[in-house]
């Protein structure tokens, strides 16, 4: 079986540094409670990193970089929480901290067509990676998980490179079809679903996905039966960023999901128990995900 490099699933150590601060060159609006914020900052990340934003006065939250050129990156926010309300109310032109980038990345190496699966806040993750593996010239499938059709973003920008972009909610003059030609839009009424049948038509060498974690889990699952290569960015709390506060544990191997993660292997995934389960709020309290 196929896995990731081993040092993509290692623990890595963090520098403690000073916020680096940075003005905002732009804010675009992508949708009902997403918005770009837009930094004029060559930084350097890879495919699945983040970075720990800090509004002054408010806090630091790890956000997914979404897009970068030599010379700009992009973070994509969707407005869930206090600090994003805040994060909302500055203007183009404002100032903001970071300090990264963190973490591990995906895995490209060896791939020729993949499927990339983005769901809620974690479109920003998988947004990058698509990015990366255009520019290395691979077919790419692109499944948005989304739960109305006001939550679809940057699907123009996603065609435009070429990518072929599903979701349940494409109408009869933008219908996409699979290898076979059969017509996937009207036919699944979940977005699981769309993922299971593009996979069992098309011989993909890999698989990536953010998203919910009940739907991070069915692929994972469904990339261990069928023997496909497969990584996921996985969300736990994180205050710090670099391995100190323990908040991001994860159980049963008692390490910090900030730096084993947060993109980590379907075989690492497999190996945390409370996978699809639980996460651990900001105090630490067991959350269960709604299995129904």
């Amino acid at each position: 079986m196929k896995t990731s490099p081993k040092s993509l699933d290692k623990p890595m150590i963090n520098k403690i540094t000073q916020p680096t601060i940075i003005t905002v060159t732009d804010i675009i609006d992508e949708g009902q409670d997403y918005k770009t914020f837009v930094f004029d900052y060559e930084l350097s990340a890879k495919p699945g990193q983040y970075v720990m934003l800090w509004l002054p006065g408010v806090d630091f939250k790890p956000f997914s970089v979404a897009w970068q050129t030599k010379k700009q990156f992009g973070l994509t926010v969707i407005k869930v929480g206090s600090y994003t309300a805040e994060l909302f109310k500055i203007k183009k032109g404002g100032k903001l901290g970071f300090i990264g980038p963190y973490g591990t990345n995906y895995d490209l190496r060896n791939k020729k067509r993949i499927l990339i699966i983005g769901g809620g806040s974690g479109v920003a993750s998988v947004i990058f990676l698509a990015q990366a593996a255009r520019e290395q010239n691979l077919e790419v499938d692109f499944v948005m998980a989304a739960k109305t059709e006001d939550k679809i973003i940057y699907e123009k920008w996603l065609k435009k490179i070429s990518i072929n972009v599903y979701h349940r909610f494409q109408n009869k003059k933008s219908r996409p079809t699979l290898s076979n030609g059969k017509v996937v839009s009207g036919k699944f009424k979940r977005a699981w679903d769309l993922i299971e049948d593009l996979v069992s038509q098309n011989q993909y060498d890999g698989l990536y996905a953010c998203g919910p974690e009940l739907l991070l889990k069915q692929i994972v699952d469904l990339s261990i039966e069928k023997n496909i290569f497969c990584q996921v960015s996985l969300e736990r709390y994180m205050k710090c960023g670099i391995g100190v506060c323990g908040s991001c544990c994860i159980e049963p191997l008692g390490i910090c999901l900030c730096q084993a993660g947060p993109v980590v292997s379907a075989q690492f995934a497999d190996k945390i128990t409370e996978f699809g389960q639980y996460h651990r709020d900001a105090t630490g309290q067991k959350i269960c995900f709604n299995n129904k």
